[in-house]
């Protein structure tokens, strides 16, 4: 039978229950379901915080942005603010959830999470976490957040943000030796990428973000290659194209809207570019990836 289609990605804010101080949450998978009830984990959601996720039964596939990570006891999953996420079979597995904003994190470690690698995976298997410091992180901030009733809600919540900070940083440093992965080139190339992220929708050209930077669209290129194989204009498509592909997968928003929230005042330009960019067209996208939806009456 057909679903319907919501009209737009359902957001989804950080609103820990009563008692829970600060900006982190340590809860389970059972207790999210019990407080969200059956229907939260039915459609696609963008979070607004961060999701951290230890397997440690059962087995499941959860899709962050078009990509299924099979997840088994042990594997940890990291969903980002901004992404959005697909849960599968949530009921099929258990284990702890960190819930944390942004904001939770501290600056100084933030800017080390993203120096640490060209980009931060989503998915870490059993085998690549277990016995590593970032695993030991991983249950000191566990048992930060079950500090015993002497200690003050201050000091639990500063430890519990340090040990998540500590085990956040390790996590990305945490691939097996000849994984391919290895960090930025050079810190420019971290800021054209953190550009990217706050401008892609009105900023399409190399030449905007290299003013933006202080340095040439020849610089901008050449860091771009040298780090991912690819041009900065492509790095540039490669996520506007993402963001389309996730309005037109998970809303009903027409072609049009989208092109117009993408910053393209003509949707035919906008159809253009994007099946010059994926080979097929917006309207053919979303046909193949939500074939069973019913059309938006």
């Amino acid at each position: 039978m057909g679903h319907r289609v919501p009209d737009a990605i359902r957001p989804v804010r950080y609103a820990p229950p009563p008692g829970v101080t600060g900006q982190i949450e340590l809860t389970s998978l059972t207790r999210m379901r019990v407080r969200g009830g059956p229907d939260e984990f039915i459609a696609p959601q963008r979070l607004e915080f961060d999701l951290l996720i230890r397997v440690e039964a059962g087995s499941a596939v959860h899709t962050v942005d078009f990509t299924g990570y099979p997840l088994a006891p042990g594997d940890l999953i990291w969903v980002r603010a901004g992404q959005v996420q697909q849960w599968g079979a949530i009921g099929d597995i258990e284990g702890p959830v960190f819930l944390f904003t942004p904001s939770a994190i501290d600056t100084g470690t933030w800017d080390l999470i993203r120096s640490a690698d060209v980009t931060t995976p989503n998915h870490w298997s059993a085998v690549t976490v277990a016995g590593t410091p970032a695993a030991v992180a991983l249950d000191a901030a566990l048992a930060a957040a079950a500090m015993p009733a002497r200690s003050t809600v201050e000091v639990r919540d500063a430890a519990l943000a340090r040990a998540l900070a500590a085990a956040l940083l390790l996590l990305v440093m945490a691939e097996p030796e000849g994984s391919g992965r290895r960090p930025p080139t050079h810190e420019v190339f971290v800021w054209f990428r953190d550009e990217l992220e706050a401008n892609f929708r009105t900023r399409h050209k190399v030449a905007e973000y290299a003013a933006r930077l202080g340095y040439s669209t020849r610089t901008l290129n050449r860091l771009a290659r040298e780090n991912t194989g690819l041009s900065a204009k492509q790095l540039i498509d490669e996520r506007v194209v993402l963001e389309a592909k996730r309005l037109l997968a998970h809303g009903a928003d027409p072609v049009a809207q989208i092109a117009e929230q993408l910053g393209y005042d003509d949707p035919s330009n906008f159809s253009k570019y994007f099946h010059h960019r994926t080979g097929t067209t917006p309207a053919r996208f979303r046909t193949r990836v939500r074939p069973t939806a019913e059309p938006r009456g």
